[in-house]
């Protein structure tokens, strides 16, 4: 260890070197790279489009005018993540040479970063120009010579339908007349039961996927480390208390509860989201009890009371940092279990609302549908390559964070 190495850096060099969790971890990167730039990769807007000697910009209207919430957040971080990279590269490498520990330099950016997304949003949200497009299909205009535009690499839209080409098979090229801007454009994973290009589905089912598993986990975080840390640092009749409740709670089957809430009011993402982070909390309060109660009996804490520290500060600013491994290292897998939570509820019909595209949904199509291979196999290999990778990665975590674990297992 180097004399003033910070914690996280010291998690870093580790984590290093596992190179199957370190390979993941890029993989995982390129997961959420694809959530974040679908629209770049598949749309069936132009970037832009000129006709009559006027330039229109219709894949910036589109990307402002979107059908949720999610991907409004996710096209909003779209459009600042180049500045915003330059910014954060260039902010990190001031602050490493002015000797900034690793773990401050780690919260700062993501504080601002959480902040910059926020800012762009309301402004966006703000100024966002009229959808005036969405019903014009610019790729028969260009074929019949009325304009001329770029289109992305994959020109078609999420909720698109053609319902001349309905369960076509990988690589299926429609042909015939231009009438449509699919005519001569190959489907490289298949059509579903609307006419709608899975592989496009499938991009964009991955904002779904991450935006469940990183909102739920960091919904449960939050409250497992609260309660977690008051259990464990007061004791006594608290502690008793929090124990019971950790326990009631534990009795809640999250999937059955979720079930029950969609069938009362109905289907939705934030309904997924919110029962899992209010059930799941319970075994990380559970860690972060065991990791206060270890804690509070060593030297620092009892010196940290002695010169007049609060409460407060003494859990969250000296015992915490001492005690948050155990959190960090389920959270991959806690990311990983509710991603299988909203697929299987999709199967079953009760996850996102339709035509909202995700891995579930596309999974639930092969239920009534079992001969047309393509919705189990593309889906089901997604999810489970997902999973693995958010998997490998927190066992990448647990040895880095824990080096007494390396080849006990």
């Amino acid at each position: 260890m180097t004399e003033g190495e910070a914690y996280l850096d010291i998690v870093w060099r580790q984590f290093r070197k596992n190179r199957a969790a370190r390979r993941m971890l890029w993989v995982l990167a390129g997961l959420l790279a694809v959530a974040v730039f679908a629209p770049l990769i598949a749309s069936n807007q132009p970037f832009w489009f000129r006709e009559e000697g006027r330039l229109r910009f219709p894949w910036f209207v589109a990307l402002l005018n979107p059908d949720s919430v999610v991907d409004f957040l996710f096209n909003i971080a779209l459009l600042i993540s180049l500045p915003w990279a330059v910014v954060a590269f260039l902010l990190h490498r001031r602050w490493k040479a002015r000797g900034l520990p690793g773990r401050h330099r780690v919260l700062l950016l993501g504080g601002l970063s959480l902040a910059v997304l926020a800012a762009a949003c309301v402004l966006f949200a703000l100024v966002r120009p009229s959808p005036r497009y969405f019903d014009r299909d610019f790729r028969r205009d260009q074929l019949r010579g009325r304009g001329s535009g770029v289109f992305p690499l994959l020109p078609f839209g999420p909720h698109e339908q053609d319902l001349d080409i309905t369960f076509r098979p990988p690589l299926f090229r429609k042909t015939g007349g231009a009438t449509r801007y699919r005519d001569d454009q190959v489907h490289l994973l298949g059509t579903d039961d609307s006419g709608r290009d899975v592989l496009v589905r499938l991009i964009y089912g991955t904002r779904i996927s991450m935006t469940i598993g990183i909102v739920a986990v960091s919904l449960y975080l939050v409250i497992g480390i609260a309660v977690g840390a008051t259990a464990g640092y007061f004791g006594g009749a608290v502690d008793l208390l929090i124990c019971r409740i950790i326990e009631i709670v534990l009795l809640f089957p999250t999937f059955f509860l979720i079930l029950t809430l969609v069938a009362l009011l109905e289907q939705s993402i934030y309904i997924i989201m919110g029962v899992i982070g209010i059930t799941g909390w319970p075994t990380i309060a559970r860690l972060i009890r065991g990791e206060f109660l270890r804690q509070r009996s060593i030297d620092y804490v009892a010196a940290a009371q002695a010169l007049g520290a609060s409460h407060a500060r003494v859990m969250f600013r000296h015992i915490l940092p001492n005690a948050l491994s155990p959190a960090l290292v389920a959270a991959p897998f806690g990311i990983a279990g509710a991603i299988i939570t909203e697929a299987s509820l999709s199967v079953l019909g009760f996850g996102v609302r339709p035509p909202t595209p995700s891995w579930g949904s596309i999974l639930n199509l092969a239920v009534n549908n079992y001969q047309h291979w393509w919705f189990t196999v593309f889906s089901g290999a997604a999810i489970f390559l997902t999973v693995c990778v958010l998997n490998l990665v927190g066992n990448g975590l647990r040895d880095a964070m824990d080096p007494r674990l390396k080849g006990t297992r």
